[in-house]
């Protein structure tokens, strides 16, 4: 409550009200005086704002000036996007992690924007996951906001200078935003995603660990046996279509709609229509979005004329397991990029189109990704696997894969001097089993025994169908970054299950008559694009038998391969199927002519059939390719 104020006597000399109204002139002096001296030695005011989106959703906003006044007093502004769950960082003089951060942007004379993605923090909505339709539009809001402001620096009427960076939901973001608005001029995003379909559902099979951590349903009890609830999902303004996709998908069952709903959630196909100069950043060991998700748009905007650079670093959404080199590295790219490309100073080196951090700690570089192959360390085994129902460590809910113990291993021969292995290793199996269900996954990853690690953490799913019929898969693996040498252990294991990714539903067991494994072998100093051409003809197969001396049921088979190519490099599998099974076998091509030859002995019968098909499995310069398959019978 107001209290009533007495008014001054008016027995006060005149002279004293004088000298106190110049007393408090003089205050106010003083107070303008410290006031504009704090306007010229701080930024522009931190300040929070609304922002209404196309369908009126308020988007929370947070823009702070850089740490010294530019001359002229307007700079370049750079939008920050956030991980997700999280809200837009707010610790506007600290450097959150080791990529580039708030205080080092602002630092570097930026201004720097960070907001509350729709559903999330301060702002309404519900969370539709980087939808391009949604979210997309809710950043040209911001965009047209930053337009408004009197520190940003325009190129034209309502066009500010605008750059981006930001790690996982901030980095896919980036992506949709360049595609959709002209205005973004250099982009630099860290881990994130190209396409969800890809991503958390690799060749069919669910990574129900990480779907579960997205989705807030790793502590509940029971969820990857369907006994979580949509209340269950968080945060709780996440869009119902989102809550349907993560209850079906820790189950490792998604519905047509829930597939749908991921593929329309994330850049995809608008990744050609990017022309904004990239910086993109992705982990080693990142199995949530591994380095395929970086190089395939790495691809496309090379192919589009693009300013890119890739740059694979150490870490991700799982840590370094390895050396992880100078964490700053990152930090210094991304400044020197918007420096380049924000700040248009050709004068600044951004370095190498390729740069990769290997498991020794060191940053190498190439000119291009693919880089120039040098062949392959490849090699085969056999075995057979058991396959138990929900056969998978950690129920499916882990975020990185371990060696196994149950599981067909084929060890690569060691390099023969330091070797760069960079790129995705291959497999093919060759294979028959029974089970029930009959369709299931059987799942590849590579061992470094030096270390007794799986490289990278990563696990790649092959999908097989056990109905008694001898099949065949083949698949690229998880792209690696390793520097072998002579002393190098490394080895492929065929498992029936993964901690990453769904339960192993079937029960049965699988006879895996020969795996292939292939790692890549690079020259950094040359590009690979395009270099890999089609093998202008089938391998050239000869095939003669004879009776076995000691046991006149075996046949001793001679199996010939010609491949009249130059250079002559590269190996041959021959598959070798008789009544009882098949027969796989590894040879390397040797030069002139160019061929390969295996001598072997096989239970058959007289007069049976013999079938034999030779693969060539590639060389640095030409792709692989399948002979046609030739019938014989044993003598």
């Amino acid at each position: 409550m107001l209290r009533h104020q007495a008014r001054p006597s008016r027995v006060l000399p005149r002279v004293a009200g004088v000298l106190a109204r110049g007393a408090v002139i003089a205050v106010l002096a003083c107070a303008c005086a410290l006031a504009a001296l704090a306007a010229i030695a701080s930024p522009a005011s931190a300040r929070d704002a609304v922002v209404t989106s196309f369908d009126g959703t308020r988007i929370a906003v947070h823009f702070y000036g850089p740490t010294t006044p530019p001359p002229g007093g307007v700079a370049p502004t750079v939008l920050v996007g956030s991980p997700y769950p999280s809200p837009g960082e707010t610790r506007a003089d600290q450097d959150v992690g080791d990529r580039i951060g708030l205080a080092t942007l602002r630092g570097a004379g930026y201004n720097v924007l960070t907001w509350d993605p729709r559903g999330i923090g301060a702002s309404a909505g519900s969370i539709m996951f980087d939808s391009p339709a949604v979210e997309g539009r809710d950043v040209r809001a911001i965009i047209d906001f930053v337009a408004a402001q009197p520190e940003a620096q325009l190129d034209g009427p309502g066009d500010p200078r605008v750059g981006m960076s930001g790690t996982s939901y901030g980095a896919t973001i980036q992506y949709i935003a360049a595609a959709l608005d002209a205005r973004v001029d250099a982009i630099v995003p860290d881990i994130g995603w190209e396409s969800l379909t890809t991503a958390l559902r690799r060749g069919g099979a669910v990574k129900t660990g990480w779907l579960a951590g997205l989705c807030g349903l790793d502590t509940v009890p029971g969820a990857v046996d369907g006994k979580a609830e949509p209340a269950d999902v968080k945060p709780a303004t996440a869009a119902d279509a989102l809550k349907t996709a993560c209850l079906e998908g820790v189950r490792g069952r998604l519905s047509k709609d829930s597939r749908k709903w991921l593929a329309d959630h994330g850049p995809g196909a608008l990744i050609g229509s990017i022309r904004a100069p990239a910086l993109i950043m992705q982990g080693t060991t990142d199995t949530l979005f591994p380095l395929d998700q970086a190089s395939e748009v790495f691809a496309t905007l090379r192919r589009n004329g693009v300013p890119a650079q890739m740059l694979w670093y150490c870490g991700g959404h799982v840590a370094c397991t390895s050396d992880p080199g100078d964490p700053r590295t990152l930090a210094r790219a991304g400044l020197a990029w918007l420096q380049r490309w924000l700040r248009r100073d050709p004068t600044i080196d951004t370095g190498a189109p390729f740069q990769w951090l290997a498991d020794d700690g060191v940053w190498r570089s190439g000119p291009d990704f693919p880089l120039a192959s040098l062949g392959a360390l490849d090699a085969v085994g056999s075995g057979s696997l058991k396959i138990a129902a929900k056969d998978s460590p950690l129920r499916g809910l882990g975020r990185a894969s371990t060696p196994a113990r149950n599981a067909v291993d084929v060890r690569f021969p060691a390099p023969s001097a330091e070797a760069d292995l960079v790129g995705n290793p291959r497999v093919r199996l060759v294979y028959r089993g029974r089970a029930k269900p009959t369709r299931t996954f059987l799942y590849a990853q590579l061992v470094d025994d030096e270390r007794d690690r799986v490289l990278g953490g990563l696990v790649t799913p092959l999908p097989v169908i056990l109905d008694g019929r001898q099949r065949t898969v083949e698949r690229p693996l998880e792209a690696i970054a390793e520097h072998g040498g002579p002393a190098s252990l490394y080895r492929l294991q065929i498992m029936p299950g993964a901690a990453t990714y769904e339960l192993q539903r079937s029960k049965g067991r699988v006879s895996i008559y020969g795996a292939y494994g292939a790692l890549p072998l690079v020259d950094a100093t040359r590009s690979g694009y395009g270099a890999v051409r089609r093998t202008p003809t089938r391998p050239r197969v000869t095939v003669t038998s004879r009776r076995s001396r000691r046991d006149g049921r075996d046949a001793r088979v001679s199996l010939r391969v010609r491949l009249p190519v130059r250079p002559c490099a590269g190996s041959i599998t021959f598959v070798v199927r008789t009544t009882q099974r098949p027969h796989v076998f590894h040879e390397q091509l040797t030069p002139r002519p160019c061929r390969a030859a295996r001598k072997v002995t096989l239970r058959a019968r007289r007069g049976s059939r013999l079938r034999v098909t030779a693969t060539f499995n590639g060389s640095p310069e030409l792709k692989a390719r399948e002979s046609r398959t030739l019938s014989r019978r044993a003598r």
